[in-house]
């Protein structure tokens, strides 16, 4: 029926692709790149409750430093340019170095002190850095890409664009990050990734046509996982942008499979070869795919945003992969059944390495279980790594701002101090004297470099006569909207504190410490360092959570097809053992994990699934049939290990145009990538059939007999030894059908 079906309606199939490849692509295209660190978190945890009640007292804390290269600075220009930039609705407030001392002067702060305390802030020590710090509005904290741009336009406008200037600060990086992750900037490397894997499909199925339309299909699939991801209403991120990744492995390792099995039916001489090709996928494909699909939305219970929106859209991916490569593949084959035949030395050779398994079962299996359990103590070593400086090449021009801003003027990474005296009735001076005292124990910590605070603006000692204090503090109450220090109710006060988070203390280290010299005062810890920390904790934590309990799901769930526990287990550890190998190693040699590749393990993990189903169902086949686990350990090494093979170099060779990628994130993706799916490749093609030729008692031989011809004495199926020959066309099987 399937074979009727195919060869009347394949090439419907195939217009109908052809047709709908367009507007996949446009409705790919207009998937936007977004990397909203600050809304990742649930509106209820408390790290994200903290920030929120931190933004609506005294707004957006994000802001935009602006480092002038001149010596000595020209004021009226620095004021010239604070007040085009606070035209912009995008800017709330900007303060420059002569600001801050007047308003501190005006307070009765000597002039020498005023400058010594803006002094590592908005100057550097010898004056050859002036700065100016640009507070965004609600507006320019929601587009920080058309601030960044309208920012550097005023500093172009002013003559002080280019070289002569310095940005950096949070918007700076998320605008950066939000335009090397974009589709725009990544498209020529993803172009030389699908070039890569049209050339080695082309060395794979030997047909010119075929190829190509293999190709199409699989960027199809790719476009239309895509549209569907902009319709569950996610944006492109450092997490989702590896989805495309995954469906085009998946498609082309289910497409490659089912091209293989056709070779198979082909050579057996079945009536139908397209619908017996289907009839042998079929089964493990779609057991494959189910098993993917489990693990990938147990990543649906963590709480973070785009990791929820990653299990969603991958188990999407997966199931249009699958309706690619076993719903539409078939149709481009009877419309091109021109495909030749498997080669005699292909298959020559995978008989010899199948008798080797064989023959070293045992020393290959306690191999890999060593090798599993010594890399599972690195395991505990590893650690995330949210950077952001990181991500970006090193030849950045904002790379190399952010370190010479580091180095020479003022640290970049802030935290910010809430101090609440709702619940003590002090007058303004005793919140005062508290702050002070707060602040003095900030700057204990040695990674403080500078903290900025209302009290940062009064003079050390106050007027002790009342009246000069009233009049001072009259002052004060009219600048009280300029510094944006205190609440309107004044109970709530603000300390910033610039942390430096390069000498060898993480930030999640420095706001623990802080935090402990903290807790016996009334106040808390936030901000968006903070933030980003706790989304980085937790995303960590709980993509840990979800791939122990994708594990166990996946290993259910093949417990329950397989009617068997312990073909159940020993189907699940060449598909652990991999993960374990390759994340191990990271933590032996100490190499954190960014977000962008905390993911990698699910692609990984339903390739080899989906290895381990092939590998097993013709294993079980073989073996009901021969009786031997030998003979159905080499017969399913040949039928299931070639064209996984095949399937895992091609997307691996793929890999390596992400290497051309500018976004460091797409890089170690990449990297991650290849070494997760050869180790797979190693952990289905090798420990697979050792740990099931182990398992079983399997026949133990001292020696093969390999004959010149690549045979050796044992049975296994026969090697189609034609090599130019090609496969029935589609009158051909039509004519050689029986009649009913």
């Amino acid at each position: 029926m399937l074979g009727r079906f195919y060869l009347k309606y394949s090439w419907h199939l195939v217009v109908l692709v052809g047709l709908t490849q367009p507007f996949a692509l446009l409705g790919s295209l207009g998937l936007k790149s977004r990397n909203d660190i600050e809304t990742w978190m649930p509106e209820t945890a408390p790290a994200r409750v903290r920030y929120e009640e931190f933004k609506r007292t005294f707004g957006a804390e994000e802001f935009i430093l602006v480092a002038l290269d001149e010596s000595p600075p020209d004021e009226r220009l620095i004021e010239a340019l604070c007040r085009r930039l606070e035209r912009l609705p995008e800017v709330r407030r900007c303060w420059s170095a002569e600001r801050m001392c007047s308003t501190m002067r005006d307070l009765g702060v000597s002039a020498d002190e005023s400058e010594r305390r803006v002094t590592g802030l908005l100057r550097n020590a010898d004056g050859s850095l002036t700065g100016v710090a640009v507070l965004l509005s609600e507006l320019g904290f929601h587009d920080r890409m058309l601030t960044v741009q309208k920012v550097r336009d005023v500093l172009n406008y002013c003559d002080v664009g280019g070289d002569r200037s310095i940005m950096t600060g949070p918007p700076v990086f998320v605008a950066e990050l939000d335009r090397l992750g974009g589709r725009e900037a990544n498209i020529p490397y993803f172009m030389v990734t699908l070039t890569i894997c049209l050339g080695l499909l082309y060395l794979l199925i030997r047909e010119e046509k075929l190829t190509v339309l293999v190709f199409c299909v699989t960027v199809w699939a790719i476009n239309v996982t895509v549209v569907l991801l902009g319709w569950i209403g996610s944006d492109m991120n450092m997490i989702v942008s590896s989805i495309p990744v995954l469906v085009m492995v998946f498609t082309m390792s289910i497409s490659v499979h089912y091209l293989y099995y056709y070779q198979e039916a082909v050579a057996e001489g079945a009536g139908e070869p397209v619908s017996r090709a289907i009839e042998l996928a079929w089964k493990p494909t779609f057991i494959a795919t189910l098993a993917t699909c489990v693990g990938e939305m147990s990543l649906s219970v963590s709480d973070i945003a785009p990791v929820r929106e990653f299990a969603y859209g991958s188990t999407l991916g997966s199931i249009v992969a699958m309706v690619a490569g076993l719903g539409i593949t078939p149709a481009l084959v009877a419309i091109c059944p021109t495909m030749p035949l498997r080669r005699t030395e292909d298959g020559s050779r995978h008989v010899r390495v199948a008798g080797w398994i064989v023959q070293h079962s045992r020393s290959l299996s306690a191999a890999c279980l060593l090798l599993t359990v010594a890399a599972c103590f690195g395991l505990p070593r590893l650690q995330a790594d949210l950077n952001v400086v990181d991500f970006l090449p090193k030849d950045s021009k904002l790379r190399q701002d952010f370190l010479r801003i580091e180095r020479d003027f003022t640290a970049v990474d802030s935290l910010e101090v809430m101090v609440n005296f709702a619940d003590q009735d002090l007058p303004f001076v005793g919140q005062l004297d508290q702050v002070r005292r707060i602040d003095g124990l900030l700057h204990q910590h040695w990674a403080v470099a500078q903290t900025l605070s209302l009290a940062s603006f009064f003079p050390d000692e106050l007027p002790q006569d009342p009246v000069t204090l009233a009049s001072l503090l009259k002052r004060a109450e009219r600048k009280r909207t300029d510094t944006e220090f205190l609440d309107e109710t004044g109970q709530l006060w603000r300390i910033s504190a610039r942390v430096r988070t390069n000498l060898g203390l993480t930030r999640q280290q420095i706001l623990d410490d802080l935090t402990r010299l903290l807790a016996n005062e009334p106040a808390t810890v936030t901000g968006m360092s903070a933030l980003v920390e706790s989304t980085q904790r937790e995303i960590f934590d709980g993509f840990g959570d979800s791939v122990c309990l994708a594990l166990g799901l996946i290993t259910l769930a093949i417990v329950l097809l397989l009617r068997s526990v312990t073909m159940g287990v020993l189907a699940m550890l060449p598909n652990v053992a991999p993960l374990c190998w390759v994340y191990g190693m990271m933590g032996w040699t100490g190499n954190g994990v960014d977000i962008a590749t905390m993911l990698s393990g699910s692609i990984a993990l339903g390739m080899s699934v989906d290895g381990t189903f092939h590998f097993i169902s013709r294993f079980r086949h073989h073996q009901r049939e021969s009786g031997s686990v030998d003979v159905a350990i080499r017969n399913a090494q040949l039928e299931s290990s070639i064209p996984f093979i095949q399937a895992t170099l091609t997307a691996t060779a793929g890999m390596f145009g992400m290497l051309l990628s500018p976004f460091v994130p797409t890089i170690h993706f990449g990297i991650l990538m290849i070494s997760l799916m050869l180790a797979a490749l190693v952990g289905d093609v090798v420990m697979l059939p050792a740990l099931l030729h182990v398992a079983h008692g399997g026949t133990k031989r001292k020696r093969l007999s390999i004959d010149e011809t690549g045979h050796d004495e044992w049975p296994c199926l026969p090697i189609p030894s034609v090599t130019e020959d090609h496969s029935p066309s589609a009158t051909e099987m039509k004519a050689e059908r029986p009649a009913a």
